[in-house]
């Protein structure tokens, strides 16, 4: 772009130069008018080539830019459609994966109410909804089978106690209500 134009400002001073030049050697005044036109004419045909020369590749601009636009957009929308796809695949496996560890849990002899399974990337977290308090091997039972089978964490293992519209949970609360309470944690 900058040496297109320096070509073009070249382009002009030679013409400015021959355009003296040629107005000194018109041997008479009388045709120095129709060479003034001439000249004139063509300093507007100098001065305007750019700009056409612009507006001829701005269609290819334009083109390019409609194709560009036009790619990105349907990457887009590939993109979102895979996500979406992801998504419901994954919930789907939540919900398969909720049901398969409540049949292994009754199997297990643990009496599951119902489970909740969350999948983020590669990591499953399972919260286990339990009629009763489970005993320390119950609970070790169920950590190992969950590990075993399902390929859960401890970590990422919860048990949370039903008893008449009450929960009580394994770990602290970190916000929300208390159990037994309607007063919230301060968060």
């Amino acid at each position: 772009m900058r040496e297109e134009l320096y070509e073009w400002v070249r382009n002009l001073a030679v013409f400015y130069i021959l355009f003296t030049a040629v107005l000194h050697l018109v041997p008479d005044k009388k045709y120095e008018r129709y060479i003034r036109s001439f000249m004139g004419l063509l300093l507007i045909y100098m001065l305007c080539a750019p700009v056409l020369a612009v507006f001829g590749k701005s269609r290819d601009l334009f083109r390019d830019f409609q194709n560009s636009y036009r790619s990105e957009q349907e990457r887009m929308e590939e993109k979102t459609a895979e996500n979406l796809q992801i998504f419901y695949l994954t919930r789907g496996y939540e919900k398969e994966l909720s049901g398969k560890i409540l049949e292994t849990m009754a199997e297990a002899g643990i009496k599951a109410a119902d489970a909740s399974v969350n999948i983020e990337g590669e990591r499953i977290t399972v919260t286990l909804y339990v009629e009763q308090e489970l005993s320390e091997e119950e609970k070790g039972e169920m950590l190992d089978v969950l590990g075993r089978d399902f390929g859960v964490e401890e970590k990422d293992c919860q048990v949370v106690v039903k008893r008449n519209h009450e929960t009580a949970m394994d770990r602290p609360a970190s916000s929300g209500t208390s159990a037994g309470s309607d007063r919230g944690s301060g968060f």
